[in-house]
């Protein structure tokens, strides 16, 4: 059943769409030592981004933001269904959050532009035992979707959404693109927030189908 506090987000969110301005850089890099190829019955699994501050003011029920970006993450990818099978959100959450050090690491890792010539790969920081394990408690997933950056900025009325996402091969390690995004909506609540995490994951949604699954290019869809 929806609940009384998704009725409201949703209607303020389609109100406020109508009157949002956008400021929009986009930086892509694909490795082009990797072979795209989509794999049959591929598995991916998709970091959860963590804890993203206090919420700001309300006007109504606001969800929080792991509700409002787990569900992003869960409805977007549901579309690729057909493709992919995409690992629960909250099981990953669960993973993560028992393995907190890991969590960071992931979201924290580093390429120097002489790594981003050579084939920038999970196993800089981890083993092949280890990228294993990762996979196991992941549902075996192949592919591993991380957040490398994701921050909602409160400005002069407004929130600026920057985010950063990397696709993994969690067999080889390597990085198969990442994508950067420079947003802002001009809606500064807590509703501003949602909208804008909503907007920066129907981004990355759009990226994976274009640049890993080859479908062509659309705009990206709420």
């Amino acid at each position: 059943m929806v609940s009384v506090r998704q009725v409201v987000y949703g209607l303020a969110l389609m109100v406020v769409l109508q009157g949002c301005s956008w400021l929009s850089g986009t930086d892509v890099y694909v490795n082009t030592q990797y072979n795209i190829d989509p794999k049959p019955g591929v598995r991916l699994a998709i970091v959860p981004i963590p804890q993203l501050g206090p919420p700001l003011s309300c006007t109504g029920r606001c969800p929080s933001m792991e509700e409002v970006t787990d569900k992003s993450f869960t409805d977007f990818f549901e579309r690729f269904s057909g493709e992919v099978q995409t690992f629960s959100m909250e099981n990953a959450r669960a993973f993560f959050k028992g393995n907190s050090t890991l969590w960071k690491n992931l979201i924290g890792l580093t390429f120097s532009n002489h790594d981003l010539q050579n084939d920038p790969s999970l196993r800089k920081i981890f083993s092949g035992e280890e990228l294993a394990l990762i996979r196991e408690g992941l549902g075996s997933a192949n592919l591993l979707l991380v957040p490398a950056r994701f921050d909602l900025v409160p400005y002069r009325g407004n929130v600026s959404g920057q985010s950063e996402f990397r696709l993994y091969d969690l067999e080889s390690g390597s990085m198969i693109f990442s994508s950067s995004r420079n947003l802002m909506v001009n809606q500064g609540d807590e509703i501003g927030r949602g909208i804008m995490a909503i907007v920066l994951i129907s981004h990355i949604k759009s990226d994976f189908s274009k640049l890993y699954l080859k479908h062509e290019a659309t705009a990206p869809a709420l």
